[in-house]
């Protein structure tokens, strides 16, 4: 119950103050450059990782990433940077 009170009041505020949705939030955001970068902020570690899929845990859950040649060119605590070609983006 907690949770959803802290997740409620985020919500009203970012509308409020017309923020993005999910910036106060305890969602991941991902956002795309093409099909050559990702950029995923909310990451909590790497699940798999190989030169056709990447899966990250989120805050939001798990994520996979699947194409050709990928690489994390950037891990850090606020954010990671996948590039390569991407061909799918899944939540699982």
């Amino acid at each position: 119950m907690k949770r959803e009170k802290r997740a409620a009041i985020s919500s009203k505020v970012e509308k409020i103050l017309d923020m993005p949705v999910g910036v106060l939030s305890e969602i991941a955001r991902i956002e795309l450059s093409g099909n050559r970068q990702v950029l995923i902020e909310g990451c909590r570690g790497i699940v798999k990782y190989d030169e056709d899929q990447i899966q990250l845990r989120t805050v939001g859950g798990t994520v996979r990433f699947t194409g050709r040649e990928l690489c994390m060119t950037s891990l850090n605590p606020a954010c990671a940077v996948i590039t390569g070609r991407l061909l799918s983006l899944e939540f699982l």
